[in-house]
């Protein structure tokens, strides 16, 4: 989703890639499980969350898009 700002610069942030790894080293992407199916938070279901970067003072946020 574009138009994600950051809220101390006020500047547009970038979408930027991550990843999590278990104790054996297997990578992942991080998820919400919404069990309501009108999804309260928006998303209902399963989504996963896409990580965007402050290129000014470095904040890194998650956002379920």
């Amino acid at each position: 989703m574009p138009g994600h700002r950051c809220p101390g610069c006020d500047v547009a942030m970038e979408r930027v890639d991550y990843s999590t790894a278990d104790a054996a080293g297997a990578t992942a992407r991080a998820r919400i499980d919404d069990p309501r199916e009108s999804g309260t938070l928006g998303v209902g279901g399963k989504t996963y969350l896409e990580a965007y970067l402050c290129a000014d003072c470095g904040l890194v946020r998650f956002y379920a898009d």
